[in-house]
């Protein structure tokens, strides 16, 4: 039962997303008609099928959701997917629990549609039905799409590519302490198109000599175990980004370009701060938004009607995250890769004075939008904590730009080894 009632400050409003659309003038008359309150652990907010017409935004503590097939997500005030209002669809599609002491906002959703009317608010106050039918059909596109995700997810029957026998064969023999470069490359031989790159990234300017290698063998020498079990890795996981529909083809293929763009800067990163390996960074990279793999993956079984891309591209900042990090740690990939898909794109992350592969990524993305519109809404290099951890000389943004400026041929080189 609520425990008390008072109004949220417009600071607080200004948390969700689908409110960051406001002016001032009508974040502070909405702070004045909005409620603030407090449940116990076990108290309904709102039932399967209930039309209720209120909008709930999560402040504090968890909730629990539950579907009509009995599906169970929890919501923590903390992900990302509480930016937006919780279980929004009408009639509901969730019975909706406290699990903990839980603290959130109620508003009519006649008051948002008056305010809406009345200050010449865009309808898509990003994410809120205010008319119901467009927004309303990409919100059960993206609830219908996010329910099947994590269910295959927690049924261990995720439709997502697994990786190729080579790289999984590899992974455990260096587990294993193998360390003969020819054993190694009898394992890798079993795929001849990986054997043929490999030999190939052995020979670039980045490993090459005046001596070319003409074998596997003599590739896994000159590379070391390591560097030749990143490669592998980075070579197979290029097969996940494809798509046998048109329309999601050419994301993957955008996809793809973005990701190796971010892994060749971690890359040229990594061999300026010595505290990281570039290979194991470059790999990092290259992963940091596998969950998009897996959301496109699943979205070619939806209508052609339904997958309109800014549905898709909702669906993506909503769940990316999320199912990324629970891939990786379903493919028992380190921390490492785990941590930086969760949170390679909380642009203020601080965690501590030392720095990690998260930042590095986060460096490198900021890097790869300058210049283009997505940019523009994002924070300057060096107002992100993860700048002042990273050794780069001089810590301003222009000689962290000027850093990665001559190392222009570089990055496209790490580019280019990864599209060998």
């Amino acid at each position: 039962m609520d425990r008390s009632t008072t109004h949220p400050s417009i600071e607080e409003l200004k948390r969700f997303s689908t409110l960051q659309a406001l002016s001032a003038q009508q974040l502070n008359l909405l702070a004045g008609v909005a409620e603030t309150r407090h449940a116990a652990p076990y108290h309904l907010l709102m039932d399967i099928g209930s039309d209720d017409q209120q909008t709930y935004f999560l402040l504090e503590g968890t909730l629990l959701l539950i579907s009509k097939d009995d599906h169970k997500r929890e919501i923590c005030a903390d992900d990302r997917s509480a930016k937006s209002p919780i279980a929004q669809l009408r009639p509901r599609q969730y019975q909706v629990k406290c699990k903990t002491n839980v603290r959130y906002i109620i508003i009519d959703n006649e008051y948002l549609e008056n305010l809406a009317k009345n200050h010449n608010t865009p309808a898509g106050i990003e994410g809120y039905e205010v008319s119901g039918e467009a927004l309303s059909e990409s919100s059960d596109f993206e609830d219908q799409l996010s329910s099947r995700l994590l269910t295959d997810l927690e049924q261990d029957c995720l439709q997502l590519p697994s990786l190729p026998e080579v790289a999984i064969r590899i992974g455990q023999a260096l587990e294993d302490g193998m360390s003969d470069a020819h054993k190694i490359a009898e394992l890798i031989q079993i795929d001849p198109v990986i054997t043929a790159k490999l030999i190939k990234a052995a020979n670039s300017a980045f490993y090459g000599s005046r001596s070319p290698v003409e074998t596997c063998g003599a590739a896994v020498v000159r590379l070391g175990g390591d560097v030749t079990h990143k490669l592998v890795l980075s070579y197979a996981l290029k097969e996940l980004f494809q798509s046998d529909s048109k329309l999601l083809q050419n994301r993957m293929q955008a996809l793809w370009k973005h990701s190796t763009h971010v892994a060749a800067i971690c890359y040229v990163l990594a061999k300026q701060d010595r505290r990281f390996k570039p290979e194991h960074a470059m790999l990092v990279g290259l992963l940091h938004d596998i969950g998009v793999v897996a959301i496109l993956n699943y979205a070619r079984d939806f209508p052609s009607e339904s997958m309109q891309p800014e549905v898709i591209d909702q669906a993506i900042t909503s769940m990316r995250a999320q199912i990324g990090s629970m891939i990786l740690n379903n493919w028992r990939f380190p921390s490492d890769f785990v941590v930086t898909a969760l949170e390679a794109e909380d642009w203020l992350r601080n965690k501590g004075d030392e720095p990690d592969y998260c930042d590095l990524v986060i460096i490198a993305q900021l890097h790869s939008y300058i210049g283009n519109n997505k940019g523009l809404h994002l924070p300057a290099i060096d107002e992100v904590p993860a700048h002042s951890r990273l050794e780069l000389g001089e810590l301003t943004p222009k000689m962290s730009l000027k850093i990665l400026e001559q190392a222009k041929d570089q990055i496209a080189h790490a580019q280019s080894l990864l599209n060998i």
